[in-house]
């Protein structure tokens, strides 16, 4: 039963340098969300696009910025964005549930402005 706490420390460092720390989240990805939830989704696309001026690889924003262009009713702008936030993180599940969602309504000829359902990283 003593041995289990020295255990502890091995496993955290292992953990740490596999790369099991939580992502960063910018201050402009932060505030995006914020904006977003305040429903100013203009002021939420400034600080998106902002984040991408200079990390163009965020998969976060590319996903946060094709909400957006849902909620505006900016169909192509919006499977783009998703496709390239797939692109950027293939295995990320809320992605992936975003743009199902997304291609679902599509299909069944049933575009509309609501975000119900979809998350923002």
């Amino acid at each position: 039963m003593k041995r289990f706490p020295l255990l502890i420390p091995p496993l955290f460092l292992l953990c740490l340098s596999l790369g099991c720390r939580p992502p960063r989240v910018s201050p402009a990805l932060a505030a995006g969300i914020a904006a977003a939830q305040a429903d100013n989704w203009e002021e939420a696309v400034r600080h998106w696009q902002s984040v991408l001026e200079k990390e163009p690889r965020s998969a976060a924003a590319h996903n946060n910025l094709a909400v957006a262009f849902e909620k505006r009713g900016a169909w192509e702008q919006a499977r783009k964005e998703y496709e390239t936030a797939l692109g950027f993180d293939p295995g990320n599940r809320i992605i992936q549930d975003n743009f199902a969602r997304f291609k679902a309504r599509q299909d069944a000829g049933r575009p509309d402005r609501g975000t119900a359902g979809r998350r923002l990283l």
